[in-house]
């Protein structure tokens, strides 16, 4: 329902839950709530993946939760391999400004000095390429994408599809998160430095800190401890489609653990990497709240330093409060439809916060006649719509391309979830109570629901 496995509910008697036997033990009392606030979605086989929260230099939880591999049934742990989807970004602008550091590029010069062949490359700099503020269009935009992206393309194969799509805007002058721009960058670090864009991290990130389980993520790599991705909609957990990662790459081709994440946060408040100066400009945002692979701002009133992912079954998110000295990683191998509100839960266990149950263990019990006003037929795209109805006291949504019903779990009086599809839906009223749209979330994606109004009755002759 709305979204088909090539874009993008069973439920496991087992919960697995592990720690890391190398780690000490974790801390006991938010380890308790941790698993507490999950233990619902978990129930429902709703999320998998591992977790760390540390604070001032320790780590006070690094644990799995759920299956790495579901046909095998191996557990996540701190050790395992996620994929990082767009968490990739943050090592792509370090690399760029590790070869700042050296003396070796400038951040204004024009992408010209690097790839003079590429259209407008004179008006772009490497500054605007690293903040989204280049124009440079997404390839998730251009047409092919969804057929492309599983090639073995090189980084100048990838380049060259997307070269010749016009700028969204003049370099500069607005923000538009650019995937694109990213490759671009990825190129220029390869140019620059005579490697390949993932030996270079290698050799001047990775193990400068001693990360050993980060790299680029390769198909045909035999490699130890790596999650699969999975799915869930069409009413089943399926494995997710395959795609090539290096397709990716300098967007959103890295693989990583916890425990490794843990350690980049370490070296991000040390000029182990690149200078004070060069840091503080990664950490600065330029426009729209990003600055070079991070989005910050305020999150419960505290300086927040964050970067999420997602890419076909798997979502990531790290979390730096870094006035508090406090880190919340969070990478899993499923596309939970909870995954922001999870993110945004355990930042707030970990900051000692007030919070709201990720899912309801038992749902609410709603009035039918509040209900029925819900219901009725809604366009979420063209020839695509879903529609609400009242059986047995339950709201039920259907689809165009899945007219079974499905009975949502009540979260509130205008919020349900539909955990037969994956779907977390919220209804938008006006102020006189009038349902003027639906906001839904499965998996990674959201959509949007129009009422569809019906034809006012023609006058009698």
């Amino acid at each position: 329902m709305f979204f088909s496995k090539a874009l993008c509910a069973g439920a496991l008697a087992l919960v697995l839950a592990t720690t890391s036997p190398i780690l000490a033990a974790n801390d006991p009392a938010l380890e308790a709530e941790v698993d507490a606030y999950l233990q619902p979605l978990l129930d429902l086989d709703l999320i998998s993946g591992s977790i760390l929260i540390a604070k001032g230099g320790k780590i006070l939880l690094a644990k799995g939760y759920g299956p790495a591999n579901r046909e095998y049934g191996i557990p996540n742990t701190p050790e395992t391999k996620f994929r990082l989807g767009s968490m990739t970004k943050q090592f792509t602008a370090m690399g760029i400004l590790v070869l700042a550091d050296r003396g070796k590029l400038s951040l204004d010069d024009p992408l010209a000095n690097y790839l003079p062949d590429y259209p407008n490359a004179e008006k772009i700099t490497l500054h605007q390429l690293l903040s989204h503020t280049s124009g440079v269009l997404s390839y998730n935009a251009i047409q092919g994408y969804g057929e492309n992206y599983i090639k073995p393309w090189s980084i100048d194969e990838v380049i060259e599809w997307f070269k010749d799509d016009s700028l969204q805007f003049e370099p500069g002058e607005d923000w538009a998160y650019s995937n694109s721009g990213y490759v671009l960058l990825a190129k220029v670090i390869e140019v620059v430095s005579g490697q390949d864009y993932d030996d270079f991290l290698r050799q001047a990130i990775f193990e400068k800190l001693g990360m050993e389980d980060s790299g680029q993520d390769v198909f045909t790599t035999v490699l130890p401890n790596r999650a699969t991705g999975y799915g869930n909609a069409d009413r089943e957990i399926y494995n997710a489609p395959y795609r090539d990662l290096p397709f990716t790459s300098g967007a959103g081709s890295l693989y990583s653990t916890v425990l490794d994440l843990y350690k980049w946060d370490r070296a991000l408040y040390t000029d182990t990497l690149i200078s004070q100066e060069l840091l503080d400009q990664m950490l600065a945002p330029v426009k729209n709240d990003y600055a070079y692979g991070f989005f910050v701002r305020d999150e419960f009133g505290h300086k927040l330093v964050e970067h999420g992912g997602a890419i076909n079954g798997f979502l990531s998110q790290i979390q730096r409060f870094v006035e508090d000295d406090l880190v919340v990683i969070s990478l899993f191998n499923y596309e939970s439809t909870f995954w922001r509100t999870v993110n945004h839960g355990l930042a707030a266990i970990a900051l000692g916060e007030d919070y709201e149950p990720a899912l309801l263990s038992e749902p609410l019990e709603i009035e039918p006649a509040l209900l029925r006003t819900y219901a009725g037929e809604y366009e979420v795209m063209e020839d695509y719509f879903v529609t609400l109805a009242v059986e047995n006291g339950r709201l039920v949504i259907r689809a165009t391309d899945d007219p079974q019903p499905c009975a949502g779990r009540a979260q509130s009086e205008t919020k349900f979830f539909f955990p037969e599809i994956n779907l977390m839906m919220d209804v938008d009223q006006d102020e006189a109570g009038k349902v003027t749209g639906l906001r839904m979330m499965q998996g990674a994606h959201r959509a949007m629901g129009t009422p569809v109004q019906e034809a006012e009755a023609e006058p009698a002759p």
